[in-house]
């Protein structure tokens, strides 16, 4: 009976442990539940934010804690991003794209961590409200962003 109790104990503190590393906390019921992105690409019609160049930032946060920082307009992300990038340090990556009207970029290169994620949202400095809200791409797994006349979305093949 003790070595029942000793075995069971001794599995549960390797398993809790474990649950630390990214594969293995996919596996164990209490692990962290991390976002889906595996490749994303991004489309811009010929007339994008009203036939301008679009400030694209795909932000790939790591720590819950941080998720409540992010703002939830485009407009209060790019006025804040240089305060939020030092004061986030490790736990969020931040890929900047320059996106022209008439352009598509293919595979956009992820930050190498980010199978990591517990979420990730893209922000376009559009010129029309309706394209300034934060994108939630944490769901997607292959996303294709889409920049449109006057409001941005997102579709998956």
């Amino acid at each position: 009976m003790r070595r029942r109790i000793a075995i069971v104990t001794f599995t549960l503190m390797v398993l809790t442990g474990l649950s630390g590393c990214s594969f293995l906390s996919k596996l164990v019921p209490w692990g962290g539940k991390t976002a889906a992105v595996k490749d994303m690409r991004v489309v811009a019609v010929p007339d994008a934010n009203a036939d301008s160049a679009t400030a694209l930032d795909l932000v790939f946060i790591y720590d819950k804690t941080a998720m409540a920082l992010i703002p939830k307009t485009s407009p209060d992300w790019f006025k804040k991003k240089a305060s939020l990038r030092n004061g986030l340090g490790t736990s969020a990556d931040v890929v900047s794209l320059q996106v022209t009207p008439a352009s598509m970029v293919d595979a956009v290169k992820l930050p190498k961590r980010h199978g990591k994620a517990v979420a990730v949202y893209a922000f376009a400095g559009y010129l029309s409200p309706s394209g300034q809200g934060r994108i939630d791409l944490t769901g997607y797994k292959h996303p294709t962003i889409w920049l449109e006349a006057s409001a941005v979305h997102v579709s998956e093949p």
